[in-house]
């Protein structure tokens, strides 16, 4: 993006739902060895959760040296704890990490993480925020803003790769016109349940809503950034010369 100064956090909460012994394999393979109807009900489902890994699992997000090292919100586990312990020879405390997840679980540490950390910290100061995640915390993530019920969550889809602009004011998504004069709802699949993330600008009397549009031209701030760092590589790729 060339935006070097914008500050980048990243959180294990924003992370891809973990797929339990599900992990590692594609669609297709779970489809052939489970059936369709128990592997859609496993990929969408709210609340099912597919069969969890064990603790030594190379898919145990508990054995990633990464989660050891920088997870420090989640609180310790006495069983994880036992067992490292009985394992080492030595006392270890461990953290209870998900051996499994249902789209519920994996919202149960994206919607906080969203509410207690993303909306004060920048969203509240009128900053504005990329959140770059994966399919299953994305869609928790417009469960929650857009209102979705829990029975509508399964016809919802994702499409890989595409900005999804948030509409603060109408509860409702936007998409960056290509400059093709498409139908973006024509183009991308978001499923049976795109009318809840989709919605007309219109105030509380019905009236068409002129401030609808979200203006994404950069602020005078991010010009002079943009100006000061084309600067910078200019004079660097001088005395690269």
């Amino acid at each position: 993006m060339d935006c070097i100064w914008l500050p980048i956090i990243k959180s294990w909460r924003l992370n891809e739902r973990m797929y339990g012994k599900l992990t590692g394999l594609s669609k297709y393979m779970v489809a052939q060895r489970h059936g369709e109807k128990q592997f859609k009900a496993w990929r969408r489902g709210y609340k099912i959760r597919p069969p969890p890994v064990t603790s030594f699992s190379k898919d145990y997000p508990g054995n990633d040296k990464r989660y050891l090292k920088y997870l420090k919100d989640v609180r310790y586990s006495l069983s994880e704890s036992v067992i490292r312990t009985i394992e080492s020879g030595r006392v270890t405390l461990f953290r209870k990490l998900p051996k499994t997840e249902s789209l519920k679980d994996c919202m149960d540490r994206t919607i906080p993480y969203y509410t207690e950390s993303i909306v004060p910290e920048t969203i509240e100061q009128g900053k504005r925020v990329l959140i770059s995640s994966s399919e299953n915390a994305i869609r928790g993530l417009l469960m929650h803003l857009c209102e979705i019920p829990e029975e509508k969550i399964t016809e919802l889809e994702i499409p890989n790769g595409l900005p999804l602009i948030f509409d603060l004011k109408n509860k409702c998504l936007k998409l960056l016109d290509d400059g093709t004069g498409r139908d973006p709802l024509e183009v991308y699949n978001f499923g049976k349940a795109a009318s809840y993330l989709f919605k007309p600008c219109v105030n509380e009397d019905g009236s068409p809503d002129e401030e609808c549009d979200v203006d994404y031209s950069p602020t005078e701030t991010e010009k002079t950034a943009q100006e000061t760092f084309q600067e910078l590589k200019r004079e660097l790729a001088e005395i690269g010369e």
